[in-house]
């Protein structure tokens, strides 16, 4: 970390130290000491120390020991809690469920992945004149939805072992479909049949370290989807995702 300097003014100086301290601490795996705060951040302990005071004061930061090592505070933790608690899985989907909908007028659904299938955690109705409603908590198969194919393909390597709903769908889709499993993962799209008559299309949501956190999808009756659906529909969709991902990427989110 660069030193601080007074080329920036007393004041920015000030407020850049402060927020020196405080990413230090909140990147720390426990307490961390006055010597090491100003071997890191590159200034002396005494304007480490006045800062700390300051902060302490507010609660911003705390001393759990008589030893003069500081951690991040109560007040602090509670200031970043409300702050993620406004940026969950669903609420960052949102405008991007919302933008395929007015794009292509179908039901969307964003769902996260359980042991049993995709559960839906949101939908968006489409402006069809057969309005297709899918309740948040409904339990998607692995087996024929499209949803369902994205977590056979996408999910991580240990939950496709043993004799799950997960893994049996895997091992069926593999064997029984190699050239659809591998289309897939290809493409990052899927398409499916939930029910007779309606057409699914999804795509996955990826976290940070590529592990499969969701999957955003399409539905429609066939006839409002059309016959090429996934062609036309697929690419539009695989990138809303990624966008999606992007998004929760940049919120911090890791899980559903």
């Amino acid at each position: 970390m660069p030193p601080v300097t007074k080329s920036l003014g007393d004041g920015t100086q000030s407020v850049l130290l402060t927020v020196r301290i405080l990413e230090r601490l909140a990147a720390g795996n426990g307490p961390v000491s006055i010597s090491d705060l100003a071997r890191d951040i590159g200034t002396s302990k005494s304007r480490i120390y006045r800062h700390l005071q300051t902060l302490a004061a507010c609660d911003y930061v705390a001393s759990p020991q008589a030893g003069g090592e500081y951690e991040v505070g109560k007040k602090l933790l509670a200031f970043c809690r409300t702050i993620s608690e406004r940026f969950d899985l669903v609420t960052v989907a949102q405008p991007i469920m919302a933008d395929l909908r007015s794009h292509f007028g179908h039901t969307v659904i964003l769902s996260r992945v359980d042991a049993e299938g995709p559960v839906v955690l949101k939908t968006t109705d489409s402006d069809s004149s057969v309005t297709i409603a899918i309740r948040p908590g409904t339990v998607l198969p692995f087996e024929g939805s499209a949803q369902g194919k994205i977590a056979t393909v996408f999910a991580p390597a240990e939950r496709r072992a043993g004799n799950g709903a997960l893994a049996r769908a895997y091992k069926k889709l593999s064997a029984d479909h190699p050239e659809e499993f591998t289309a897939i993962s290809r493409n990052e799209w899927s398409t499916g049949h939930i029910r007779e008559g309606l057409f699914g299309l999804a795509a996955p949501v990826f976290a940070r370290n590529g592990m499969l956190i969701a999957t955003l999808a399409l539905l429609d009756t066939r006839a409002m989807m059309g016959d090429d659906a996934g062609e036309r529909k697929g690419a539009y969709l695989r990138n809303a995702a990624r966008r999606l991902s992007h998004e929760l990427d940049l919120a911090g989110i890791q899980s559903a």
